[in-house]
């Protein structure tokens, strides 16, 4: 009889093991299953967002965007300016990448151009999907005194310009005599606002260069011994800096355009 009983005892104990087994089976290989299957959505969704944010391009859109980049590498930028204002752009949504290989809907990692507008295109170094150490920005407008791209490079820490660079304007079509054609600031840039010695350069249809040197804090001019006050017609306070090395030209700013924070990046980055 006590047999029995301990039979009958070894028979459920093995029942009860190999049911507690197969459960714990069962539930590791249905974890497995819900694995593989999270791993396939994972993959499948990340698939779906890559073939999402690559634009496909004709070989004519390819051909214009690696011509591009030649001119911005090369810093020609007055070639770049007449490649992008004589394209018609066909892409809708910004910011969008072209890395050289291919264009995608967002701004990765890397170097490559960038298109915040259909006018205006980004050159250099990203990360983070913005400007990052070397960059160069251009612009293209149609003005009624005529075509004109506005530039800045130099370095820029996230989105923005800092340290040593240079931001300006050029007409290069259609200016007359009247107007200046170029104008050039270089200096020291903090957040896109230069800071400390800045140096301003004018040059005019004939080629001729007119040169000033002053300070500035916050982008705002800081005036020194340089800067000689006056009044003008109306009894209104101006200030007037001499050009370098001359007694001709003179650099002549409104009370209210001294206090003005104007001296700064001229193509800002936006996302």
């Amino acid at each position: 009889m006590k047999e029995n009983k301990r039979t009958l005892a070894a028979i459920g104990l093995s029942t009860v093991l190999l049911l507690v087994l197969g459960a714990a089976g069962s539930a590791k290989n249905e974890k497995a299953a819900l694995k593989r299957e999270s791993q396939k959505e994972t993959f499948a969704v990340s698939a779906a967002r890559e073939a999402l944010a690559e634009i496909s391009l004709t070989p004519e859109e390819k051909e214009f965007l690696d011509q591009l980049t030649a001119q911005m590498d090369s810093g020609d930028l007055e070639g770049a300016a007449r490649t992008l204002s004589g394209y018609k752009i066909p892409w809708n949504e910004f910011p969008c990448m072209y890395d050289g290989t291919a264009m995608t809907a967002e701004v990765s990692e890397g170097k490559g151009l960038v298109f915040i507008k259909a006018s205006t295109v980004f050159y250099g170094d990203f990360e983070e999907g913005s400007p990052q150490g070397n960059c160069t920005a251009l612009q293209v407008l149609e003005l009624e005194e005529g075509k004109r791209y506005d530039y800045s490079f130099g370095t820029w820490d996230k989105g923005k310009m800092a340290g040593e660079g240079e931001s300006g304007y050029n007409y290069y079509d259609g200016v007359t005599a009247d107007v200046t054609k170029m104008n050039i600031k270089k200096g020291t840039f903090q957040e896109d606002l230069m800071e400390g010695g800045v140096t301003y350069t004018s040059i005019n249809a004939a080629g001729e260069e007119t040169i000033w040197q002053f300070q500035v804090n916050g982008g705002v001019i800081v005036p020194d011994d340089k800067w000689i006050m006056e009044t003008d017609g109306s009894g209104a306070a101006v200030y007037r800096l001499m050009a370098e090395g001359e007694e001709v030209h003179a650099y002549t700013l409104s009370q209210s355009a001294m206090g003005e924070s104007r001296w700064k990046n001229m193509i800002v980055y936006e996302n």
